[in-house]
């Protein structure tokens, strides 16, 4: 019974010198090395295709351009075909950074329009002497100028996000038609470069529909200013509004027109207004749909041999 229970002691104590006993983790495996930069044509056209295909589309840019540049056969029509791609992508994306162009339009047209019924009240109060009819058309223009003010803001940054986006696609338009020109067997090239094109006619009418609703906003805004210095001059001083004799002090952003030595493009008739969607801008990577259900079919990788692309050798 002594030894069994000395065994039992034992046993006890060595299973608590096992517990005890301090268990080093395994050692971390050293990190991976980082994949060495594309240093040949193939590796920056593959790098940038894949970078293409994660939308990081700065990266996918520099790296296409790198292959294109090097004129090597047939990386170059690949890379200029994929560089459209790239292009049109960082449209869509400076579409996304601004308004909506009609919702940009929706605000500067009300605001206009409150500009208009200001301006209409004042003359009315001006043809009389009601100091408080006056006083009323002062602070319903104060009101219709700060909404003019608020709607110019929307308007250019509307004019600057479609100015960014005509610029890229313009870019993508010449680089699927250079693409064509060196594969002229490429009719998806041809046929990107058509729905690029029709993308950026659309554009164009919209810019400058903005554009002109942006001149006649800064239009109504020195009108309705000239109308409510003359309620102004007009209202005995006991009865002027507080804050008025700041009001000729409030800075009024103005959206800028095309910039010296910027040649506008032509435009095609018709009122009708084109506006990016959520939906359009979510189909980057699938092919954007313009009229029709056509896409953009994007290029493959190049590996060690040359792959073909819709059935084409390079």
């Amino acid at each position: 019974m002594r030894t069994h229970g000395a065994e039992n002691f034992l046993l006890q104590a060595g299973l608590v010198l096992a517990l005890a006993s301090p268990v080093w983790p395994a050692p971390a495996p050293p990190p991976s090395p980082p994949p060495a930069p594309p240093s040949t044509p193939r590796e920056f056209f593959n790098a940038g295709t894949e970078k293409l295909r994660e939308n990081k589309l700065r990266e996918a840019e520099a790296f296409l351009e790198s292959a294109a540049s090097s004129q090597t056969e047939p990386l170059q029509p690949r890379s200029l075909y994929n560089l459209g791609h790239v292009r049109f992508g960082q449209g869509i994306d400076d579409l996304k950074k601004g308004p909506a162009a009609g919702h940009a339009a929706s605000r500067g047209r009300s605001a206009a329009q409150a500009a208009d019924d200001a301006a209409r009240a004042a003359d009315e109060a001006l043809a009389g002497s009601d100091v408080q009819a006056m006083v009323a058309a002062y602070l319903r223009g104060r009101g219709a100028r700060h909404e003019l003010k608020e709607a110019t803001k929307v308007v250019k940054d509307a004019l600057e996000s479609h100015g960014n986006a005509l610029r890229k696609w313009e870019r993508a338009s010449g680089d699927f038609k250079s693409s064509a020109e060196l594969n002229p067997t490429d009719s998806e090239a041809r046929q990107n470069a058509d729905t690029v094109d029709r993308s950026i006619a659309k554009l164009i009418d919209t810019l400058r529909e903005i554009q002109q609703l942006a001149n006649a906003m800064g239009q109504k805004k020195n009108d309705l200013g000239e109308k409510m210095k003359q309620l102004k001059g007009k209202i005995p001083a006991p009865d002027m509004p507080p804050g008025a004799a700041g009001d000729d002090d409030e800075d009024e952003d103005q959206p800028n027109g095309p910039k010296p030595g910027e040649k506008e493009g032509p435009t095609k008739q018709g009122d009708e207004m084109y506006a990016l969607t959520q939906e359009q801008a979510g189909w980057l990577l699938e092919g954007y749909k313009l009229d029709t259900e056509r896409r953009l079919p994007m290029g493959q990788q190049e590996s060690a041999d040359p792959q073909k692309r819709s059935g084409k050798t390079w």
